[in-house]
């Protein structure tokens, strides 16, 4: 049996890659892949090796700043 979403999720992160227009830019890419992910119903985040890194954590900041309002 398949995942039929994983394309979807593929194409948004190749897309991102490939785009022989403009350079890459890991944070776009980032936030595109979190993006297709949450659209799926990702809600597992903090699982992430990367949750922690300073990159993934600016970018889940803007994309939800109410997770964070604790912090100061």
């Amino acid at each position: 049996m398949g995942w039929a979403s994983g394309v979807e999720i593929f194409d948004v992160v190749a897309g991102a890659l490939l785009d022989d227009k403009k350079e890459i830019n890991k944070k776009e890419v980032l936030k595109s892949l979190i993006n297709v992910l949450e659209d799926g119903d990702w809600d597992t985040q903090n699982d992430s090796d990367y949750y922690d890194h300073p990159l993934v954590q600016e970018i889940f900041k803007e994309l939800h700043p109410n997770w964070f309002e604790d912090e100061d």
